[in-house]
Order: C-alpha cells, then structure tokens, then sequence
C-alpha cells in the first residue's frame, strides 16, 4: 500500500473515531471539533503577503527599476546692500514722499520670488525646464507630463516645488537654494537662471526705488524754482509800485541825514545862544535863528519821511524786509534741492542691492536621490507594522470558536 493510501486511511478512521464519540457522548456534553490549523497559517500568509511582501516587491521594482537618478545642485548666497553716504537725497527729503527703503526683509522677497511662478517662467525660457522633466520617460511620477499629470504651466507649478526648495536663515542672512535635474549640469543651469534672475529682481526694485527718489528730488526743485520765480516777481512788482529800489538803503540815507542836521543844530543853537549872552542886540542873531528854525524843520520832515505819515518809509520797509525775506528762503531751498537733485542721481548709479555668492552651483558627481535602500526598507518596515497591528484580530477567532 502507497503512502497516500495510509493516510488517507488514516484520516478516515481519525473521522469516524470522532463520530463514534459524539454519538456516546451525552447531549450537554457535545462539542464541535477543534478548527484545523492550517487556514488560521494561510490567513497569516495572505495578510503577510499583501501587507509586507507586495509593497515591498512594488517598491523594489519602481525605485530600481523605473526610478531615474535625481542629482541636486546647491548654492547658497545672501543679499546685501551697500552703505550708503553720509547724506543721501533719500535721508533729506520727507519720509512720506520717499519709498519705503529695502533692507533685510528683501531676503524673504527673493525666497518668494525663486518659488513663485515667474521663477518658474523664467527656468522655462532660459533652462529649457520641460525637457529637463521630460527626461526619465520610463518614471510615472517625476515625468512630466506623466500619467498622473497634465500638460499645462500650472500641472507643472505643481511639480516645481519638488524641483526647487529655497531656505533663508534669519540668524545668518544666508539663503540656501536647492535643484534636482535628471543630470548634474542641469540642476546647475537652474540653479544659475535662478540667481541670475533674483540678480535682476533687486536691480529692478533698486532702479525703481533710485528712479523715484531721483523724480521726487526733481519734483522738489521744480517747486522750489517756482517759488523763487514769484518771490522775485512779487519783490519787482513792489519797487515799481513804490518806485524804490531798496527802502532799507533809503531809509540809511535819512537817518544819517537826521544825524547830521542834529549835529548842526545843536552847534546853530549853541552859538545862538553864546550870542545872546554876548550882546543881545547882535546883527547875528536874527541869521541864526533863521537857521536853526531851518534846521528843526529839516529834521522834522527827515522824521517824517521815517515814520508818521501815510507815505512815510517804515509800512514800505516792512513790507520790503519780508518779501526780501521770502525771496531769500526760496533762493536758499531752492540751492539746497538742487544739491539732493545732484545726490539723488549719483546714488541712482550705484547699484545698492546685489547677491553675494557664498557657495556657487556645482554640478554634482553623484546623484543624491532616489535613496533607493532606505525606501524600499521604509515599505518592509511599515508592512511590517500593519501586520502585527491587525494579528490579534484574526487570533481571537479560534479561541472564541475553542470556547464556545
């Protein structure tokens, strides 16, 4: 007899033995056979299987089968200003009219600008960036357009941040910039285009900045010429209205003439009276007289023409020294936004922001992704995990099924 033959004997009489038994024994004593062990062990094989063996063996297959090699090129750079002069036309004008000065805040503006989607225009043009995702055509998801993407710029907007990180660090003011490319000399010609367009950027906001500075300075000027022009106007309407040059010059003049006549009529009068206590009867006494009345008269109209009267020189004067006043101001001002003009535009020249390259984009020798180990482990791992998670689920069943 053939081994098969045995056992199949065997297990036949295994089966009858159980029959004969559950047939003796008593009715509140009956019980169903225990389960077999083996669908509990295949159960176990199918979880394992869908659980850790087929992600595992999905995940071999795409990172060292399909998955192209990603090379990343980094460069890292900070955006500085150079100092400005001692006193530029930004700092003397009003800080209302000026634009708001950049500082350090333009660091965060190129880290928004390299992940915006002008940036990524901008790789289209001048990196060919379609060809570059075109590449790994075998790769259902780094290829673009791929199966799970579209055609259009803003499928692959969504694709560029895996392409291009940027970090900026606040404490050190540097900005680390990060590309992958199926090639290292790709990821360098980002990186490049990259940097050459924030280059651009801040030259573009600092002409923009020094264009206004330079049109509000000359705004100013326009102004203050303006102002100089009706001060001067204002003071020749009022010399010949007056028909005065200068009402302070005149006004010197007859000063010095009341001076000169006191002068003469305390002598006048001195010798007149002298005279008197001599010889009250002198012919001379009459003459003097006669000169010092002419004399008093002379400075009363000297006095007069000063002040007292309606067309005396002091409201003439006045209104004189303060249009002189005025026009003098406007000249000043004006002198002084010439000046900002001339600075306004030296500074316009100078190229106030600019990149300082620490580290240049390189073209890497190795390629740094996929890291094809550490995922394909990472997947046995986490299968692993589900399988023992859902285990005592699936153990709980025979042991209701040996109690019941």
């Amino acid at each position: 007899m053939s081994a098969d033959a045995e056992a199949e004997t065997s297990e036949s009489w295994e089966q009858i033995v159980q029959l004969v038994a559950l047939t003796r024994a008593a009715p509140g004593e009956m019980s169903l056979p225990p389960p077999r062990g083996d669908t509990g062990r295949w159960r176990a094989l199918r979880r394992f299987g869908l659980l850790v063996l087929l992600p595992t063996l999905l995940s071999g297959g795409y990172f060292g089968l399909l998955a192209p090699e990603r090379y990343v090129s980094e460069a890292r750079f900070v955006v500085r200003k150079p100092d400005a002069p001692g006193h530029s036309a930004a700092q003397s004008l009003s800080i209302d009219q000026l634009p708001k000065a950049a500082g350090g805040d333009d660091a965060y503006a190129v880290r928004d600008f390299i992940r915006s989607r002008d940036a990524l225009h901008l790789l289209l043009r001048h990196a060919d960036l379609r060809g570059i995702v075109a590449t790994p055509a075998r790769d259902p998801l780094w290829h673009f357009p791929g199966w799970f993407t579209g055609r259009t710029d803003e499928d692959l907007f969504d694709l560029y941040p895996s392409l291009v990180t940027v970090n900026y660090e606040s404490s050190s003011g540097i900005t680390t910039l990060r590309t992958q490319a199926f090639t290292p000399e790709a990821a360098r010609r980002m990186a490049m285009v990259l940097l050459d367009g924030t280059e651009a950027l801040l030259n573009r906001m600092s002409a923009r900045a020094e264009s206004d500075a330079v049109a509000i300075a000359a705004a100013a000027v326009t102004r203050a010429r303006t102002a100089s022009d009706e001060a001067r106007a204002r003071t020749t309407a009022f010399r010949e209205q007056e028909s005065l040059v200068d009402p302070t010059a005149l006004s010197k003049t007859v000063l010095s003439t009341i001076e000169q006549l006191s002068q003469d009529l305390v002598e006048s009068a001195a010798e007149l009276n002298l005279i008197r206590q001599m010889s009250g009867s002198s012919p001379q006494i009459p003459t003097l007289r006669a000169r010092v009345e002419a004399l008093q008269q002379q400075i009363d109209h000297a006095r007069d023409t000063l002040a007292g009267r309606n067309t005396s020189l002091a409201p003439r004067i006045a209104a004189y020294e303060r249009l002189r006043l005025e026009q003098e101001f406007a000249d000043q001002n004006l002198l002084h936004m010439e000046t900002l003009l001339e600075t306004a535009r030296i500074d316009a020249l100078r190229q106030h922001e600019y990149i300082e390259r620490v580290v240049e984009p390189h073209a890497a020798d190795e390629a740094r992704y996929p890291r094809r180990v550490l995922w394909i482990l990472g997947t046995a791992l986490v299968g692993l995990a589900l399988f023992w998670a859902f285990r005592p689920n699936d153990a709980a069943a025979p042991r209701a099924g040996r109690h019941a």
